[in-house]
C-alpha cells in the first residue's frame, strides 16, 4: 500500500507544518473554492479514502450553488439547471441591452399609438355598419416616425426619442359609388420618454377637417365647418405588464375653429403581444376614451379586439379583428352628429 503511506506520511507533515490548502485546490476531487474538513484521525481519513476509491469515477455527482458537476473519464462536464438561466437569447434582447447613446432613425417608437385611438397615426381599413344608413369605409393612411434618440439600443428602448408623424383619416361611401365622404387630416410631432414601465409623451398636434367635393354636391343644403385644431398635448402610459398599458392624455388647443373647443381629453387600457410572435400571431384587446370640451365632455367610446403579429426588429404591430364606435361622428366635419358603428378592420402601427 504504497499510495496509502504516502498519503499518511503527506498528512502528518501539513499537520506540522500548516501545509497551504491551495496545494490540493487543482486535484481531480477537490474544486477550487471548497473548504477542506480535516479528519480527525488517521483512522477516520482511511475510512473516508477507501469510500471515495470505492466510487467509480464517471459516476460521481457533486452540487453546488444549484449546479451539478458530473465527472466522466476524468473530465467534469457541467450542467446548468434550465429554470436558472435562459437558455437562449434572441437578438431583440440583446439589443435592448446597453448604455444610452445618440442615433439617428432610432428603430421602435419609444410611446406607442393608442390601438383603439380613432385619431391617430397609422395605416388601418374599417368596414363598419351604420343602422341608420347603412355599410362605410374608414381608412386611414400615415403613422409616425422617430427622427432621433437619446437612449439605449433597439425598439424596446429607454431614454429620449422625437419623433414625426402625420396621416389622412378618411371616409368612402361605398354605396354612392365609392364618393369620398369626408377626410381628417393629422400632423405633428412629439418628444417621448420611457423609463422602465412608465412612458412620457409632449408635443403638437394640428387636425383639420374637409367634407368630399361628391359629398357636397348631393348634400347642396350641407352647410360646410372649418373644423380645425391646433394643440398642445402631453400624456402618461404606464406598463402594466408588457403586454398590457394603461394611458392618460390632455390636449389644450391654442388655435381652435369650426366650433371646436380647447380641451381634449383621451383615456383608455390595451393588450397586444410584446414581443415578436411570427406566423403564430397573438390576440389583441383595447378600449378607448374621447371627450371633447365642444361636446361638453361628452365624445366616443372606440373598442377592437382580435389577432395581432407584431414584428421582432421593428416593432411594428399588424392587427385584424372587431370594431365598435359609439359617439359622436368619427369623421370631425360632422361634429355634432351621433354614431353607432360595429364591424371589422384591418391596422397597421408604428
Amino acid at each position: 500500500m504504497l499510495r496509502t503511506t504516502c498519503v499518511k506520511l503527506f498528512f502528518a507533515i501539513s499537520m506540522l507544518f500548516g501545509v497551504s490548502v491551495s496545494a490540493f485546490a487543482d486535484t481531480e476531487w477537490i474544486r477550487p473554492g471548497t473548504f477542506i474538513h480535516w479528519p480527525d484521525s488517521l483512522k477516520e481519513f482511511e475510512s473516508e479514502e477507501a469510500q471515495f476509491d470505492a466510487i467509480a469515477p464517471e459516476s460521481i455527482l457533486r452540487t453546488d450553488f444549484a449546479q451539478q458537476v458530473t465527472i466522466q473519464e476524468g473530465l467534469p462536464v457541467w450542467e446548468q439547471p434550465p429554470d436558472l438561466l435562459p437558455s437562449s437569447f434572441t437578438p431583440t434582447m440583446l439589443d435592448d441591452v446597453g448604455a444610452e447613446t445618440w442615433q439617428v432613425l432610432p428603430p421602435g417608437l419609444m410611446f406607442h399609438s393608442y390601438l383603439a385611438g380613432e385619431k391617430e397615426p397609422r395605416t388601418a381599413a374599417q368596414w363598419l355598419y351604420e343602422k341608420n344608413r347603412g355599410l362605410i369605409w374608414e381608412a386611414a393612411v400615415g403613422g409616425r416616425w422617430g427622427l432621433f434618440r437619446h437612449g439605449t439600443q433597439g425598439p424596446n428602448a429607454d431614454g429620449f426619442q422625437f419623433d414625426v408623424e402625420g396621416g389622412a383619416l378618411v371616409r368612402i361611401d361605398p354605396e354612392e359609388e365609392s364618393d369620398l365622404e369626408a377626410a381628417d387630416f393629422r400632423a405633428g410631432f412629439v418628444g417621448t420618454w420611457r423609463r422602465g414601465p412608465w412612458r412620457w409623451k409632449a408635443g403638437y398636434s394640428h387636425i383639420s377637417s374637409h367634407v368630399g367635393d361628391e359629398y357636397i354636391i348631393k348634400n347642396p343644403t350641407y352647410h360646410r365647418v372649418n373644423y380645425v385644431r391646433d394643440s398642445i398635448l402631453a400624456a402618461v402610459m404606464y406598463d402594466f405588464t408588457p403586454e398590457l398599458q394603461g394611458y392618460w392624455e390632455v390636449a389644450y388647443a391654442v388655435g381652435a375653429e369650426g366650433g371646436a373647443r380647447p380641451v381634449e381629453l383621451q383615456f383608455g387600457t390595451q393588450y397586444s403581444p410584446a414581443v415578436e410572435t411570427g406566423f403564430r400571431g397573438a390576440p389583441f384587446a383595447a378600449i378607448n376614451g374621447h371627450l371633447r370640451q365642444e361636446l361638453r365632455f361628452g365624445g366616443s367610446v372606440n373598442v377592437e379586439a382580435g389577432w395581432a403579429w407584431r414584428g421582432g426588429q421593428s416593432n411594428n404591430l399588424f392587427r385584424a379583428g372587431f370594431q365598435h364606435y359609439n359617439g359622436n361622428s368619427m369623421q370631425w366635419s360632422f361634429v355634432h352628429r351621433y354614431e353607432s358603428l360595429t364591424g371589422m378592420g384591418i391596422w397597421f402601427d408604428f
